[in-house]
């Protein structure tokens, strides 16, 4: 197993013989250059994920590596230690309040550095990121509001190194809110490092596990749309009964509210964090902020695909149950794999899978890439560049359980707990319902279970903040005159019409084999902003190359076989006034 030295944040391996207890080991750091090598002055409690050397003092914590992003090789910047800043930076951060001695502390520094906004070397502040002794990061700030982080560098949060010594801790949006609350007295602060509306989180998925030991978060960000979006994102991950909401007297952040009222009015919003309301009990004035900003800026429309034929009837949303339904055959899996596609390039959503259907994972793995590329997994096909680079994102946007590992509802969800806290997944895939072990009370009718199972999904799905996509298939159907079987709905989903009840959005999938033709029928979408239901469906095209499809145009069979991962996907696709983007044209991104 990795584990990280507290201090230097360098990762080493160690093989403890107890997955329990204590075990006493040889020291990864000091042990090599001790004349009693084997000596066990290492003691590892596999318990707690901790461990210290009683030689050389070090300490340890578990850092668990689940995706190939934390094995990257990052881009490491160089430290010119410059201690000094330029008059005009000093006068700068004087107007906003922040002392010499703060500057100083953090080691900001002035410099020269090419800013791609201006297309030239321009005057920047610099804000460096450290780990213990190691420079990981540098954030440059330039006129007029302009940044720049060190290309290829790793994300950790700002100020990474109070989080070791602090049992509270506040989480800020940038480097001059993390300023304001050390001018203030608060040294327990770190902000993140690449702003709210940033979809990367690397620094808290590659960090986690750095949090454990912390006992209360105090989540002040700042009062505006993204700063809402950052503050919920950061409570589902935390958890709502460790997390106080930071509010700035009608101020945007914690820079502003000092430079208006000074570092007592910064200690006093932190005295005054709430926190987040009980489960079951809705007060209305603390979901004010949430109510107004509605108002402000709209009903939530839901998340498109890019597609958007699709998207002119459904949108997607976290927090929801969908179910899926489709005579065997007709496609319901790949359907589903291609709207989790989509929902990845377009929103950064992540993804796991319990789909015993698609077992073994290779196999799953090579229908996933092949939607992602476009082409065949094969290398006569799809080149070596376009197969590792569609492995790194998958490895890094896609998860799957092991459909063997006690196949019930309970252990399904208490690990995709898990995945949301570590990796920030927003979707979960349970493909199909009857491949799972289902625990039904003796006196239970068949209507009962399967109303509570859907309720424990729905409430899983609300507060973790998941999309939940649920495969039920239909019960044995009678065929019409004309030979053919009609589509199913939901409410002929073998054993309850809760099916169709309990359900956010209702979903058939639907294949015409003789004109080569796939149907995606809305039966159900409970929120009219997120689209509506319509009982023809959407005509869509099946492109056997790499399992898309694609509503064909003008009734002509051109297939879509683009690379949906061009490198400039990383940015998150929000389609800005209004537009639409076709998967395959480059846009917006």
């Amino acid at each position: 197993m990795i584990i990280v030295e507290t201090k230097t944040q360098k990762l080493y391996e160690i093989s403890p013989a107890r997955s329990h207890g204590e075990n006493y080991m040889t020291c990864p750091v000091c042990s090599e250059t001790r004349k009693k090598k084997r000596d066990k002055c290492f003691v590892w409690n596999a318990d707690k994920g901790v461990g210290h050397c009683c030689h050389c003092d070090a300490t340890f914590s578990s850092r668990t590596q689940l995706t190939s992003r934390q094995s990257k090789d990052y881009a490491v910047p160089v430290w010119k230690n410059k201690t000094g800043l330029t008059d005009g930076a000093v006068k700068w951060f004087e107007g906003r309040m922040i002392s010499q001695a703060t500057l100083r502390e953090m080691r900001i520094y002035s410099d020269k550095e090419w800013m791609p906004q201006y297309g030239r070397d321009t005057k920047v502040i610099c804000f460096p990121y450290f780990a213990g002794d190691r420079l990981v990061n540098i954030k440059y700030r330039g006129p007029q509001k302009s940044f720049r982080m060190v290309k290829g560098a790793e994300l950790i949060f700002y100020n990474f190194d109070c989080i070791a010594a602090s049992k509270e801790l506040i989480i800020c949006e940038g480097e001059m809110d993390a300023l304001s609350f050390i001018e203030a007295g608060y040294k327990n602060v770190v902000s993140v490092p690449n702003g709210a509306g940033a979809t990367d989180l690397t620094y808290f998925d590659n960090y986690v596990d750095n949090l454990g030991h912390i006992e209360r978060f105090y989540i002040a960000a700042d009062f505006d749309e993204a700063g809402l979006k950052l503050r919920n994102e950061l409570v589902r991950r935390l958890g709502s009964e460790k997390c106080l909401i930071v509010t700035y007297k009608g101020r945007k952040d914690a820079n502003e509210l000092l430079i208006a009222e000074g570092g007592l009015a910064v200690r006093e919003v932190i005295e005054g964090a709430q926190e987040i309301p009980i489960q079951g009990y809705i007060n209305l004035s603390e979901r004010y902020d949430d109510i107004f900003a509605m108002y402000r800026h709209g009903l939530p429309e839901g998340n498109r695909t890019g597609i958007a034929e699709i998207d002119e009837v459904i949108r997607w949303e976290v927090s929801q149950l969908a179910v899926w339904t489709g005579i065997p055959s007709h496609g319901k899996s790949e359907m589903l794999d291609m709207v989790t596609v989509l929902l990845a390039v377009c929103h950064d959503w992540k993804t796991l899978f319990f789909s015993p259907e698609n077992y073994p994972i290779q196999s799953h793995y090579a229908k996933i890439a092949e939607k992602l590329i476009g082409k065949s997994f094969k290398q006569s096909d799809m080149s070596r560049e376009e197969f590792d680079r569609v492995f790194d994102y998958i490895g890094d946007h896609f998860f799957w359980l092991d459909p063997y590992e006690e196949p019930t509802l309970e252990n399904i969800l208490g690990r995709a707990k898990q995945f949301v806290q570590r990796r920030g997944i927003k979707q979960l895939v349970i493909d199909p319902f009857n491949s799972l072990e289902h625990k039904r009370d003796r006196n239970e009718t068949g209507s009962e279970y399967v109303g509570r199972f859907l309720d424990e999904l729905s409430r899983f799905a609300k507060r973790y903040g998941v999309l939940v996509h649920l495969v039920a298939h239909p019960t044995k159907l009678e065929k019409l005159s004309s030979g053919i079987y009609p589509p199913p709905t939901l409410y002929d989903i073998s054993g309850s019409a809760n099916f169709y009840n309990k359900a956010d959005y209702g979903l058939t999938v639907y294949r015409d084999f003789v004109n080569h033709r796939t149907k995606l029928i809305p039966t159900k979408v409970r929120f009219k902003n997120f689209g509506h239901p319509v009982s023809e469906g959407v005509l869509l095209q099946y492109n056997p190359r790499n399992g898309r499809y694609q509503v064909p145009p003008g009734g002509i069979n051109l297939l879509d076989n683009s690379d949906w991962l061009q490198p400039q996907q990383q940015q998150q696709a929000d389609f800005p006034n209004g537009e639409t983007w076709t998967p395959g044209s480059g846009l917006p991104f």
